[in-house]
């Protein structure tokens, strides 16, 4: 079974999944601390959904980026 997240393999390919994995625990932590903001009271859920957007569609464009350059599969 080809397992795209081994570390076997093209080098390209184990780079691009790790470079997204770390992208994605990267975006995790960004919406963990919008998420800590918004309960401490010093955002209110406007401004959170906002941020949350704009980090979302960020993610979304490293993730093209990455694919590009690293030539992640379809």
């Amino acid at each position: 079974m080809n397992d795209p997240t081994s570390t076997s393999g093209s080098g390209r390919c184990s780079a691009y999944f790790d470079a997204v994995r770390q992208a994605e625990d990267d975006v995790a932590d960004a919406l963990g601390h919008i998420r800590a903001e918004e309960d401490a009271g010093r955002i209110n859920t406007v401004e959170a959904a906002t941020e949350r957007v704009g980090l979302l569609e960020r993610h979304l464009e490293r993730c093209r980026q990455l694919r590009a350059e690293l030539g992640g599969r379809s």
